[in-house]
């Protein structure tokens, strides 16, 4: 399994308000999350394969490291999705979901 660079997202919001969000889309996907708003791991099943790595938050900045992704998903294509995704989890309301 291939690996990413680590890249950083800016949200707004809480860390506390961005993990619950987080891992509930994560679980409602199959995944599971490890560790707590200051940073843990993570692992989630595509159709291609499992996609896991790291994430660590520093103020309004989450920074995550893909440890492990199929071959043919692409590093900018799983950063891409991220980035769309975590500012606006925490503007979401989690029922929305």
């Amino acid at each position: 399994m291939a690996s990413c660079s680590p890249f950083n997202v800016n949200f707004t919001g809480s860390a506390q308000d961005l993990f619950v969000k987080i891992a509930a889309l994560i679980h409602q996907n199959g995944g599971v999350i490890s560790g707590g708003p200051a940073g843990g791991s993570f692992s989630v099943g595509t159709p291609l394969g499992t996609v896991a790595g790291t994430f660590s938050v520093n103020g309004q900045t989450c920074t995550v490291t893909i440890t492990q992704r199929p071959f043919f998903l692409p590093c900018s294509t799983i950063q891409s999705f991220v980035q769309s995704h975590i500012p606006t989890v925490v503007q979401s309301n989690i029922l929305d979901f």
